[in-house]
């Protein structure tokens, strides 16, 4: 298993490279090479999962080779940089993710019929990055994997997408662009002042594979941050500046324009993979480095956290209300709900760090669901506008009926993944915010309304005569819909299955910052 995680990574790049040696009208051969391009990482990803011990907090299946070595980087030292790879306990749910995600979304993508070469090169290319991410044990692996999902997600907006596709897209690059510009120069800092520190420390404690005081090992990073104690002042600082990148990234109010406008110009399989996976990067930065190494900036800032995440929480909820447009209701609805991982962040308790990780993992579920049955109806209605829709549960009774399911899952029905993650992050939230976690309360409300109420008019509301004759789900449309389902329900039901590999490393998250 030592080598798992570089299969993961690997795999779905040698699938693009493979689809792009294929004769381009053999669209045939290339679907099911990238379908099962995304499939062996993703049984890869469950045997780790299954393996995972639950008793270690450090990183598991640990995997480096060197890059490159730069000479005299620091005081006389030599800087290595390393292709390497790790997982804890809120890094392996996230693989997880990206192997259910991006296996199902090869298959929505059975639909694409202009460039498929190219389609399934770039997807395969985002598939890799965002495993590449969540499986990156060393900053320098992590931003390069991130620059790579960057790039691809670019691609395939500005391709693949609609009329306002090449604005999407461009405004997508801006701001994710400069997300990871100040993403850099956080983890430089990062770097730099743990190496500084560190070397100061080393007389007097034992600081474990010294004298790499400049490393760019995450793992040591964690464990540097475990027993050096940096100037509150400095934590601040860099506190602030990963704050301002995962604002930018995460698409969080005043930053958030940009996520409307993706999503709606993107064309579903896209939107799975940017909605299900991608937009869990920016608040798992936050809980992986932030959190993690930077203790006294998270409390100095803990209020901010929680204010800034109410005003995303209710933001996002409003303007879902007004949206007449399934795809800017999912991104404003997604906005709100990753407003309360960042007030449970703020709380710095276990159960709030906890909460975080089922809700990226149970978002980023509903939101594929969500976006593929919206798909599914706008394949035979040809629009995604909610006013010219009505009755589709008449035609179209089983996937009106996963819309239903998903939406109750985004509303937090018990029994589904949305509830014990609300749950979560709610009973963490009011423990240390109780005023705050009240107003976000009304998220649930809102969520209520917006959700159902464009359930009643899309499916359960009066037919409307001129949508054309529709079939219900085709076979190979069952398959990620059933899946996507019953991952939901597995977790509501018995979240433990989430749970046991989560709460290891949140107890240990929570120990250091005091929760």
């Amino acid at each position: 298993m030592e080598d798992v995680l570089m299969l993961i990574v690997v795999i779905p790049l040698l699938a693009g490279l493979l689809v792009l040696a294929m004769p381009a009208r053999s669209h045939g051969i290339i679907r099911a090479v990238a379908f099962i391009g995304a499939l062996i990482p993703a049984c890869f990803s469950l045997s780790a999962y299954l393996a995972f011990d639950k008793r270690i907090t450090d990183l598991q299946y640990p995997f480096t080779t060197t890059w490159m070595n730069i000479d005299n980087a620091f005081n006389m030292l030599t800087l290595h940089i390393n292709l390497s790879f790790g997982v804890d306990g809120i890094s392996m749910p996230l693989v997880m993710l990206v192997g259910v995600v991006s296996t199902l979304t090869m298959i929505r993508s059975f639909k694409v019929t202009e460039r498929v070469k190219s389609h399934y090169f770039w997807m395969l290319f985002l598939t890799m990055g965002l495993y590449g991410v969540f499986a990156a044990s060393d900053i320098f692996t992590f931003f390069f994997f991130l620059e790579s999902t960057l790039v691809a997600s670019y691609l395939l907006i500005n391709t693949w997408g609609g009329e306002l596709r090449h604005y999407a897209a461009t405004k997508f690059l801006i701001y994710r662009g400069l997300a990871s510009v100040v993403l850099l120069a956080g983890l430089i800092g990062l770097a730099y002042v743990y190496a500084v520190k560190a070397q100061a420390a080393s007389s007097t404690i034992m600081i474990p594979n010294a004298p790499d005081f400049l490393t760019l090992s995450i793992s040591q990073l964690l464990t540097e941050a475990r027993l050096i104690q940096i100037p509150a002042a400095t934590q601040n600082v860099l506190f602030l500046v990963f704050l301002l990148a995962v604002l930018i990234e995460e698409a969080f109010v005043p930053f958030h324009t940009w996520l409307p406008d993706t999503h709606e110009q993107s064309d579903t399989g896209t939107n799975m993979m940017i909605g299900g996976a991608l937009m869990k990067i920016g608040l798992y930065v936050m809980l992986r480095f932030a959190v993690s190494m930077l203790p006294l900036g998270l409390a100095h800032y803990a209020m901010w956290l929680a204010v800034l995440g109410l005003i995303s929480i209710l933001y996002g909820a409003i303007v879902a209300v007004a949206s007449k447009d399934w795809r800017r209701l999912i991104a404003f609805s997604s906005i709100s709900h990753m407003g309360l991982v960042l007030l449970a962040i703020g709380s710095m308790q276990e159960i709030g760090i906890q909460g975080a990780v089922f809700m990226l993992v149970s978002s980023g579920l509903l939101t594929s669901l969500l976006f593929f049955t919206v798909g599914a109806q706008a394949d035979r209605t040809g629009t995604f506008a909610i006013e010219n829709l009505g009755g589709l549960s008449k035609s179209l009774p089983v996937i009106s009926g996963v819309m239903l399911v998903a939406a109750l899952g985004f509303v937090g029905l018990p029994g589904l993944s949305g509830f014990i993650s609300e749950f979560s992050l709610f009973v963490g939230g009011f423990a240390a915010f109780p005023t705050l976690s009240a107003l976000a309360t009304l998220s649930m409300i809102f969520a209520a309304f917006y959700l159902l109420w464009a359930m009643q008019r899309t499916t359960f509301g009066p037919v409307n005569t001129s949508l054309p004759e529709m079939a219900d789900a085709e076979a190979i449309e069952y398959v990620p819909m059933v899946v996507l389902v019953i991952l939901v329900v597995l977790i509501g039901v018995f979240p433990g299955v989430l749970g046991d590999v989560v709460h290891g490393t949140a107890q240990a998250i929570a120990a250091r910052i005091g929760g």
